[in-house]
């Protein structure tokens, strides 16, 4: 126990000062409508490259970033920073492009949240219906009062909210009725069951099928071969990101390959 807190300590020391010194940048991976292979738009990834050129993996340091509350200035950072590339995207063109952002629970919980998500929007010039906020399944079964409290001033200041993971955390089906969210994402576990004959992807299916009565949208993530693709859209899933399609990308490279998409 005494290692694993000393080394709990040392990445959140050096996590701040990765932040401070300008050593996390932001990657975007492209969302694509399968039935076109056409962008429409890309979810913004933290990532962290230490002094050495070493990559930091995110399930290492994202759980200290919690943890410390450091996730509170990182997350309003990489929000402004994806609505800057938004609106450079939609000056040059790409003018229906869409941007999601995660959102943490302990920046959802923050007292200031709502008033940084505003900030954001007013300085950043970034059309809000073209920002859309990720949070995931458990933090939407939380405190669902609350909850739809502050989906409804996200919502007010025009911008969108989708729930990640999707099927991951045993929602209320109720509660998600209440939600009024705009979209579901399927969880990347499900996706890699398509092609797995034990349950051929019937979790996927049950999502999408759901997203389809409650008449919000659906999205796959983690798609990786042409099979899952091609199952997904039998489904009625029509949305998707993934290695098939692109990994994440810098600033620069999503614009080049944007140019031929």
């Amino acid at each position: 126990m005494g290692v694993e807190i000393r080394e709990r300590v040392r990445m959140m020391h050096a996590l701040r000062a990765a932040f401070e010194n300008e050593r996390l940048f932001v990657v975007y991976q492209p969302q694509i409508d399968m039935r076109t292979g056409n962008a429409i738009g890309a979810e913004a990834l933290l990532r962290w490259k230490t002094e050495d050129g070493q990559f930091v993996p995110p399930d290492q340091f994202i759980p200290i970033a919690e943890y410390s509350g450091l996730i509170v200035d990182i997350g309003e950072w990489v929000l402004r920073s994806a609505c800057f590339e938004l609106l450079e995207l939609h000056k040059l063109g790409f003018s229906d492009f869409k941007m999601a952002v995660n959102v943490s629970q302990a920046q959802f919980s923050h007292p200031l949240f709502l008033q940084s998500l505003e900030r954001a929007l007013q300085d950043t010039k970034a059309p809000a219906n073209c920002v859309e906020l990720e949070i995931t399944e458990s933090m939407a079964m939380t405190d669902p009062e609350l909850l739809i409290q502050t989906l409804q001033h996200i919502q007010h200041l025009g911008a969108q909210v989708s729930i990640d993971d999707f099927g991951t955390g045993f929602s209320s089906l109720s509660h998600l009725q209440k939600l009024n969210v705009d979209k579901l994402k399927i969880d990347r576990a499900f996706v890699n069951e398509i092609g797995d004959k034990s349950s051929e992807g019937s979790i996927a299916k049950m999502i999408v099928q759901l997203s389809q009565s409650l008449n919000i949208k659906v999205i796959a993530e983690g798609v990786e071969t042409q099979q899952q693709a091609e199952t997904l859209m039998s489904y009625g899933c029509h949305f998707a990101q993934g290695y098939l399609y692109a990994k994440p990308l810098t600033k620069l490279d999503l614009r080049n390959w944007l140019s031929s998409h």
